[in-house]
């Protein structure tokens, strides 16, 4: 009788195993699920912010080459009419990349590439300062799609792999000091997977009103994460999700994760 009695327990131990192991599978896939829905909110965001903010950039890019070529342009030359008709319809073509969410290498490479065949077209060492400008503005287009991060070349991504270009203060102040503090690195997981209150957040840190605050502040100066209102709720900003995603990384390829 003992023996069948230990061998009910053997199975209910087994038992519960399993349903523990089930649960910890069930509670990993929501929090995967969170995550990504999160992120997806937060695209979502970023996308209708980008909308609403592009058109006025690509009509001040516009406004600007304009007035830029008309003054800088030489004024003694008999094909300047045609030139300045040229560059600005050119430029407003250019200035229109800026409004796409995604803008390959291959397509500014094409633009710089004609440009330089219209050079190549130039009847006088005068039409060199008018190209000159027309270039600079391409350049100024291109930095901006840069900024945006719609835009990346081939040695722009070469030099992200390249330790020499890391600046100490800025990566301690911006990155490794937000994250460098257990409290503020269990708020940054908790809100990679859903907004939290700031009550959600005293409760999950244990700390309480200006010890709070004083965390919270330090990943809303740098960026990682922001509030919807003056008094709304927090969410994980895309630079957040990124440091986290790279600590990850940091932790697997160092031999913390087995």
């Amino acid at each position: 009788m003992e023996t069948a009695q230990a061998d009910s327990d053997a199975c209910y131990i087994e038992e519960l195993h399993s349903i523990k192991e089930e649960v910890t599978s069930l509670r990993n896939d929501f929090s995967r699920f969170l995550q990504r829905a999160n992120q997806q909110h937060i695209d979502g965001m970023l996308e209708e912010m980008r909308k609403g903010f592009m058109k006025p950039v690509v009509d001040y890019l516009c406004e600007d080459a304009n007035e830029r070529m008309h003054n800088q342009m030489t004024r003694d030359c008999g094909m300047r009419e045609l030139c300045e008709t040229t560059f600005r319809d050119f430029l407003q073509e250019t200035a229109g990349l800026v409004g796409r969410p995604r803008v390959e290498a291959g397509t500014v490479r094409m633009y710089r590439d004609r440009l330089e065949e219209l050079r190549k077209e130039a009847k006088t060492p005068q039409c060199s300062r008018c190209f000159s400008e027309a270039s600079s503005l391409l350049e100024k287009q291109v930095k901006l799609m840069r900024s945006l991060q719609i835009y990346e070349d081939m040695e722009e991504k070469d030099e992200k792999g390249d330790i020499s270009v890391i600046e100490p203060e800025k990566i301690v102040s911006e990155v490794c000091e937000p994250v460098a503090n257990r409290q503020r690195l269990l708020m940054l997981k908790a809100l990679s997977g859903e907004s939290k209150t700031f009550s959600e957040l005293s409760k999950l840190t244990g700390l309480r009103g200006g010890n709070l605050l004083f965390h919270l502040q330090k990943l809303l100066d740098t960026g990682m994460v922001l509030q919807r209102n003056e008094r709304g709720d927090y969410i994980i900003t895309k630079k957040g999700y990124l440091t986290l995603q790279g600590l990850s990384r940091i932790y697997s390829e160092i031999g913390l994760i087995e």
